[in-house]
């Protein structure tokens, strides 16, 4: 769990630097800043399956050690353009291709580990996973808001230094329990395409992945760009005010977390997923209007609560049903559902928040989760998806 605990730090940090350093340093457009959050989503579109192939195919071990290295070169860039005075908006969107290229690999070789390391306790081992991940992502934000005090250049300078130790840490991690079939370049497009043929016919995992399509729409596309500007414009506040409400949602995930870490006989996993889903549609419609700095506070910790949940019980879903060869593969169609529909979510946030306003925004996303989750409702058995006996 080192490897995963410094990979968040990183990640915790980067949430609260990358709006620091384009809104506040380089002050981009809501419709730039969505666009920008897209350059750190969208690779994965397009790599995250090629990832859970190579992850099933390779040690991942290795893997993941390579990509921690790899993925300090880009936290280079940043350093050097502040230091000799070339940064913009241009150098952050090549961060952020970056960046999002490599986490591509880093999400479905870490996620394919856990079966490896869970000895038939996958839902525990799910939640502990989430449980490190979310406790130094929350580390991370907290020594981000520092960045109004001492800059952004130490706080970057110690991104790199925690990648080193994940990079190291993933090499101890033991290797693979069953044995690998060699990478074959000619093979790998049919085998992304199986991936997306077994998720199909799968009545459990199908339903999941696309209620992940809806997630990404209409909740990762406004944590991402609407709460950073609801934190500039209604309240005036810089880093430590993206670091506040950064940490209040995680701190929600961190506790409901906690808690199915503590019921180790919930049973009826989609009924937890669809009320979690749920609850998220009024929370988010509650954002439209003003409210003290530690009511929005309150709203962000319980929207973290619900998201946790739906990330555990997805995760845990897909962990349980996907087939031991395909894993990696179909763990990647699932993270592919709301990555593709995440950056379309931050895009149309950023234009509708420079056209129309923050609460066109929140307003339109709220019918269209209501609308999604009843056809999903509907249409699938989703409700009816449990642990196996």
């Amino acid at each position: 769990m080192t490897g995963q605990a410094s990979w968040y730090f990183v990640n915790g940090l980067q949430m609260v630097l990358f709006p620091t350093i384009l809104i506040l340093m380089l002050e981009v457009s809501p419709s730039n800043y969505g666009l920008a959050q897209v350059s750190l989503l969208a690779p994965s579109i397009f790599l995250i399956v090629l990832g859970g192939t190579i992850a099933d195919k390779t040690d991942t071990r290795i893997l993941l050690a390579i990509v921690h290295f790899l993925a300090s070169l880009p936290l280079l860039l940043i350093l050097f353009s502040i230091q000799f005075g070339f940064l913009s908006f241009g150098v952050m969107i090549i961060y952020g291709l970056a960046m999002g290229s490599i986490s591509a690999f880093v999400i479905p070789s870490r996620d394919a580990l856990l079966t490896t390391i869970s000895q038939g306790e996958i839902q525990k081992t799910v939640v502990i996973a989430m449980l490190t991940q979310f406790g130094f992502q929350l580390t991370g934000m907290a020594i981000g808001g520092l960045a109004d005090n001492v800059g952004v250049m130490p706080l970057i300078i110690a991104q790199g230094l925690s990648l080193m130790v994940g990079g190291y840490f993933a090499l101890k991690l033991p290797k693979p329990n069953i044995a690998k079939e060699p990478l074959g370049i000619r093979k790998i497009k049919d085998e992304i395409l199986e991936a997306f043929v077994e998720v199909r016919e799968s009545k459990e995992i199908f339903p999941v992945s696309i209620s992940m399509i809806m997630v990404g729409l209409c909740f990762m596309g406004n944590n991402l760009v609407t709460l950073p500007y609801i934190t500039t414009e209604r309240y005036g506040l810089g880093a430590s005010g993206f670091a506040t409400v950064s940490t209040c949602f995680w701190l929600g995930t961190f506790f409901s977390n906690s808690i199915l870490a503590l019921n180790k006989n919930l049973k009826n996993w989609g009924k937890a997923l669809m009320i979690a889903m749920t609850s998220g549609i009024p929370i988010l419609a509650s954002l439209y209007f003003d409210m003290p700095f530690y009511g929005l506070c309150i709203i962000i910790f319980m929207w973290g609560g619900g998201a946790g949940i739906v990330i555990a019980m997805g995760r845990t879903i897909t962990q349980t049903f996907a087939k031991e060869s395909h894993r990696g593969r179909m763990l990647s169609v699932y993270t592919l559902a709301f990555m593709t529909s995440g950056p379309i979510g931050a895009i149309i946030s950023g234009n509708i928040i420079e056209s129309y306003g923050l609460r066109a925004n929140i307003l339109t996303s709220s019918l269209v989760g209501i609308t999604f989750l009843t056809i999903l409702s509907i249409k699938t058995n989703i409700w009816k998806i449990k642990s196996p006996e």
